[in-house]
């Protein structure tokens, strides 16, 4: 997810070069060029300086995204003031990860804080040049890339929605026209930037999809620029900090520092990372958090990934069941040869792949491959807690190596009654003592196996493409939508 947000500024910050080029920009392109590597070099340098004080991992890529966000939303600087303006909202930026944090969370996103700041203090604020006409179908084309990455399009379409409310009422109630203030929003004002890029920042919105539809409705309505209290009046950098502030508020608050204590090799592909964490974890079996692994010479992917918790809350231990590959990332290689000395932590609880709350609910969990991590935490918790629900599991894997966790998926037939169905999907390499299915789960054989298919909840888990392949045999089964949820979180694993 980083890199590829990385890539739509340095897009977007291409795009703006050559309409300056064209002078279809109010400034030149070598202003724009040198004030974006002048960011650049600060945020960096200050987020190395910083990460070394604070005793911390420096997150590089994340640095460079707060740059080029900055260097899109001030005017390029042209005279030594405007440079040392700039070199300010820099370290305010990387500074406000580290200091306006809590528990070692930060509470705001670091370009909006650090405009807010310098607006309010030396009296210099951003100008949001980005929202304009011509960098608009770019803004919108690269911005709805990151949304669908995320997955967000839902906050970013409900968050446009309030803000076209709220334009509409203050439009009004100001006796002015409304087709000219929707022109202004949606054509001249960074609304879409804003939308795609800052609010989906998933360091700084709320952990669950309804919180960040709430999120989206708060910031929509504070984000039209007439809303004021007294003579402050609401810009997006402040809309998106008070966002920030509620975000935090509904949110777990803790980075944990993990140590490792057990590397087991489930599969030819597949470890077990077992750690012991600072301090206890309270988190919903089935959902995932934001680990950093600090290694030298990071690649472009960065020092940052997501994974699902394959631990139950009930667990003293954290498990991470991981796949690798032969061509993996620094971070993978890194992971891989991690030992109990190596910093590794843990931040950002979050994901709504949860058990429903009914208990009478019945469920079908398909799982494909290292997809079955969230099922081994909801499997573990029911164990641990004496919980029987109505579980019919189908696990998909190519081969019989491949089958990890058996111990607690025993433990749950033999407990909780849960109905376990094995697949194997290469035909070639079948034991002949099987007795799981051959080949991929189709249509006919849900329905055999699930006679009251349209009563249950469908939670699919494991490969995009699996996934997405289930799906549709789900909804060509007359599955509601609202019936079936699928693991994710962003970012490259």
């Amino acid at each position: 997810m980083y890199r590829l947000v990385l890539y739509v500024l340095i897009g977007l910050i291409g795009v703006a070069t050559i309409l300056a080029v064209l002078q279809l920009r109010p400034f030149s392109p070598l202003a724009l060029l040198a004030s974006t590597a002048f960011l650049i070099i600060i945020c960096a340098a200050s987020n190395a300086i910083l990460a070394r004080v604070f005793n911390v991992p420096a997150n590089v890529e994340s640095s460079y995204i707060t740059a080029l966000i900055l260097a899109l939303i001030i005017d390029p600087a042209q005279t030594p003031a405007a440079f040392g303006f700039l070199g300010w909202a820099a370290i305010l930026a990387m500074s406000s990860k580290y200091v306006l944090s809590l528990y070692n969370k930060h509470f705001f996103n670091p370009a909006a804080i650090a405009v807010v700041i310098t607006a309010f203090v030396l009296g210099d604020s951003a100008s949001w040049w980005v929202g304009t006409a011509n960098m608009l179908p770019f803004v919108l084309i690269g911005g709805f890339l990151v949304a669908h990455k995320l997955r967000q399009v839902d906050m970013v379409v409900i968050f446009c929605a309030a803000a076209l409310v709220s334009t509409c009422i203050i439009t009004v109630m100001d006796g002015q026209a409304i087709l000219t203030g929707l022109d202004h929003l949606f054509v001249g004002s960074p609304l879409f930037f804003f939308a795609f890029i800052m609010l989906t920042e998933p360091l700084t919105e709320p952990p669950t999809k309804n919180l960040r539809r709430l999120y989206g409705v708060l910031t929509g309505f504070l984000f039209v620029p007439q809303i004021h209290v007294g003579s402050i009046f609401s810009t997006p950098e402040l809309a998106l900090c008070i966002g920030n502030i509620f975000a935090y508020l509904v949110s777990p608050k803790h980075k944990v520092m993990l140590k490792l204590s057990q590397k087991i090799k489930m599969a030819p592909e597949i470890v077990d990372f077992v750690f012991k964490p600072t301090q206890e974890l309270a988190y919903i079996p089935g959902q995932y958090m934001e680990f950093t692994l600090a290694h030298p010479h990071p690649d472009s992917r960065g020092n940052r990934r997501y994974f699902t918790l394959a631990s139950s809350p009930t667990e003293k231990s954290v498990h991470l069941g991981v796949r690798f590959y032969e061509q993996s990332s620094s971070y993978k290689n890194a992971m891989y040869n991690m030992n109990g000395k190596t910093p590794f932590i843990a931040a950002q609880i979050a994901g709504d792949f949860t058990l429903p709350r009914n208990p009478n609910q019945k469920l079908v969990f398909i799982a494909g491959g290292i997809g079955i991590t969230p099922f081994r935490s909801m499997l573990k918790y029911l164990i641990d807690t004496q919980q029987r629900r109505d579980i019919i599991l189908f696990y998909i894997n190519r081969t019989t190596d491949e089958i990890v966790y058996q111990n607690v998926l025993h433990a749950a037939q033999k407990k909780l009654g849960i109905k376990i169905i094995y697949a194997l999907t290469n035909t070639t390499a079948i034991p002949y003592n099987w007795s799981g299915l051959v080949g991929r789960i189709n249509e006919e054989v849900i329905k055999g196996i699930v006679p009251d298919y349209q009563e249950r909840m469908y939670y699919l888990s494991g490969p995009p493409e699996m996934v997405r392949a289930n799906e549709k045999i789900l909804k060509n089964m007359n599955v509601k939508g609202d019936q079936i949820k699928k693991d994710f979180f962003p970012g490259l694993v």
